[in-house]
């Protein structure tokens, strides 16, 4: 009788854990730096999976939905090229345009304001280099700010010459790191409900680091994500 006793709290934790993980709140671990300097190379981010609706166990849907992503968002979503997640920030919903001008960010026919930085501490253990890159704070149309890298001479965001017009139920979604982002530019448009949730902090971060143990960016540690 114990032992089913046992069994049964053990098979109940796990029930819980995978509930959680699946449908309440997830960690990922970050390999690349497309979202630089945002989000750095082995951070651990925690995610919010009932900021946008409730997410059904072992799918990729929505059972109930109660919000959609906005402009300025970080969000999670399994990659429409390969079998992986991807973090990026989504910079068109639907019924936008978005296009770029000389590299700079243009939404609904109005260039963003940005602002070159002349202190880059926050490039800081990014875990690859920021040479010839520039950063920037970029304010979106409602107000939300974050950095932004790109190349300081050419590159593909400078010569980009597209404009993307977001088509309802879909977002068009970009890598901070400008010129270092495999996203909606290449691939497409993200279906709204699709998103897995909402980035909300750096749960813990690991430099990248070729040593037998971790060294840890302590100052990241629970620090939010704009």
């Amino acid at each position: 009788m114990k032992n089913l006793v046992w069994l049964r709290d053990v098979v109940l934790i796990v029930a819980f854990m995978v509930v959680l993980r699946w449908s309440i709140v997830n960690w990922y671990v970050i390999p690349t730096g497309s979202m630089l300097p945002t989000i750095k190379i082995k951070d651990h981010v925690l995610v919010n999976k009932l900021s946008y609706g409730l997410m059904l166990p072992f799918t990729e849907s929505h059972a109930f939905s109660w919000d959609t992503p906005a402009r300025g968002d970080i969000v999670l979503f399994r990659s429409p090229i390969e079998e992986v997640t991807f973090v990026k920030r989504v910079i068109g919903v639907e019924n936008d345009t978005i296009s770029f001008r000389n590299g700079m960010l243009v939404v609904n026919g109005q260039p963003v304001q940005e602002e070159e930085q002349a202190d880059r501490t926050v490039l800081a253990d990014m875990g690859e280099p920021s040479d010839g890159k520039i950063l920037f704070m970029e304010t979106l149309p409602d107000g939300k700010r974050h950095y932004v890298l790109r190349l300081a001479s050419g590159g593909q965001t400078f010569f980009e010459a597209r404009e993307w017009k977001v088509p309802p139920g879909k977002l068009l979604v970009l890598g901070d790191n400008r010129d270092g982002s495999n996203d909606g530019r290449f691939w497409g448009y993200v279906d709204v409900n699709k998103v897995y949730g909402k980035a909300m902090r750096v749960f813990y971060s690991i430099k990248p680091s070729d040593g037998l143990l971790p060294s840890f960016r302590t100052d990241r540690f629970f620090s939010k994500l704009d």
